[in-house]
């Protein structure tokens, strides 16, 4: 129910010439029975110096309010007296149950001093159960963490760095959180970067010391590579020859057709000793490089490790493009192509077997340059070149290099531009060299016909050039109708 302000009484005043009085005191009585403020009377009455007057007001109507109160009072006396009498019934219903209550209580306290303290006891030793199973548990944490750290060090002291890293993610995952201790765990947070920075220092250092070594594999690499190139086409031009000579005398036998395919078969595997193995011949080792990038794997460092093998190889190219001013190029063109060739040979084996280590963008990237480097180096030494025979030793050497790397897919184009751009200035270098060997012989010639004592003497001197007048082999001793200035010559 909303509670509301009672109803404002209206005093009429009566008919007639009331006194002021009469009406102030019918005021009071009105502001007083509607709950109004009788601050204003009160001051009008102090103003006007009659405070007994209001008084007198006052304890009129309090009169008539005990009037009031005495009548209510009678109207309902039956029901006060009614009231009363329930009241005392009500007492001493209370204080029956305020007694039984009060022996209830006495006899739950007699019975359950023993169930608490049995339950005190419980708690008790269920709180030092709970603590002794942590404990237990935080002992079998540890010594599963031990026996991980034991094994991270063991394969650490065995340089065995991968298994070392995953007993270290083993750690961080599975036991780091667990560890109760607040000081085994804060030391295990710093020993863990820690470790993972001395492995990398160390694979950084094995890959170092690869970088060191593969530059000297490299030319030995090299050197074998276009070595067993020159060895096939020396094969290649002996059996041509062989063919050639049964050609012409017409006959072939079955010594000769088996002795040929057998330098076949030998040219075959010498061919694809180095080609397909990537090396097996020269016996380089890729481990200590494959093994650094499998251990940046496992650190998530895998791209910046690219990046570093990248730069380095790109670096250790550039170093091999120095020619020495101190060397003549005729003594160091087979170092310096070999060391370029092993260069690739060795890239070539990365690409295919180093799992993404290098791109095949990259590796044409460090032959571009290479090409261009070695196409300037070669144009500036051929330029200053002055004898047939020394143009050509670099010439042939070049070409084995290139028959060397085509085999691994590596484009030779612009090396063999340079030197089909320098045949002419060949030309011309052997022509002055024929020059002046023809112009030193006629010098030295005395215009005698030769004279033959032996059979190997005419061999060298007339059949190795072909100049016999006749199949049949001469008596000796046999007089040729030349002087020696014509097997000086030719």
């Amino acid at each position: 129910m909303l509670s509301s302000k009672p109803p404002r009484r209206k005093v009429v005043p009566a008919n007639g010439d009331d006194s002021a009085d009469k009406l102030d005191q019918l005021l009071l009585s009105s502001a007083i029975c509607n709950n109004e403020d009788l601050g204003p009377f009160i001051r009008k009455t102090f103003a006007s110096g009659k405070p007994e007057t209001l008084h007198h007001h006052l304890r009129h109507f309090a009169r008539s309010k005990e009037s009031e109160i005495e009548e209510v009072c009678k109207a309902h006396y039956q029901d006060f007296i009614l009231a009363v009498d329930d009241l005392r019934s009500l007492l001493s219903d209370v204080d029956s149950l305020k007694s039984s209550l009060s022996d209830s209580n006495s006899r739950l306290q007699h019975v359950a001093c023993p169930l608490l303290s049995s339950l005190d006891a419980f708690v008790e030793t269920r709180n030092v159960s709970k603590n002794v199973n942590l404990a237990i548990d935080s002992v079998r944490t540890c010594v599963k963490l031990m026996e991980v750290c034991t094994r991270a060090n063991r394969h650490l002291a065995d340089d065995n760095f991968y298994m070392a890293l995953k007993c270290v993610d083993a750690i961080e995952r599975e036991y780091l959180d667990q560890t109760a201790s607040s000081t085994l765990r804060r030391m295990l947070e710093k020993k863990i970067p820690e470790i993972r920075s001395y492995i990398e220092r160390k694979v950084n250092k094995e890959f170092g010391d690869w970088l060191v070594e593969i530059r000297v594999v490299s030319r030995n690499l090299g050197q074998l590579a276009i070595g067993q190139a020159s060895a096939a086409r020396q094969r290649e031009e002996d059996l041509r020859i062989k063919q050639r000579q049964a050609e012409e005398q017409s006959r072939l036998s079955v010594r000769d057709c088996i002795y040929a395919l057998e330098e076949e078969e030998e040219d075959g595997i010498v061919a694809g000793g180095i080609g397909e193995d990537g090396g097996g011949a020269a016996g380089f080792d890729l481990t200590s490089l494959y093994r650094a990038y499998h251990i940046h794997q496992t650190l998530g460092l895998e791209d910046r490790f690219k990046q570093y093998y990248f730069e380095n190889r790109k670096l250790q190219l550039t170093s091999d493009f120095q020619v020495s001013s101190m060397t003549p190029f005729l003594e160091s063109h087979q170092t310096f192509f070999a060391q370029i060739a092993g260069f690739f040979v060795v890239e070539d084996r990365v690409l295919r077997t180093g799992g993404g280590l290098i791109s095949k963008m990259e590796v044409e990237n460090l032959w571009d340059i290479a090409v261009s480097k070695m196409c300037s180096v070669l144009e500036d030494q051929f330029s200053r070149m002055q004898t047939a025979n020394h143009l050509l030793l670099i010439k042939d050497y070049v070409s084995l290099l290139g028959v060397t790397l085509r085999r691994y897919g590596y484009p030779i184009d612009a090396l063999l531009d340079v030197l089909s751009k320098h045949r002419d200035k060949y030309h011309e270098l052997l022509l002055s060299d024929c020059r002046k060997l023809i112009a030193e012989a006629v010098a030295a010639d005395k215009f005698e016909q030769m004279l033959m004592k032996k059979e190997y003497e005419y061999s060298m001197n007339v059949l190795s050039f072909q100049i016999q007048t006749s199949d049949i082999i001469p008596a000796f001793p046999y007089v040729a109708p030349f002087s020696s200035t014509v097997p000086d010559c030719c």
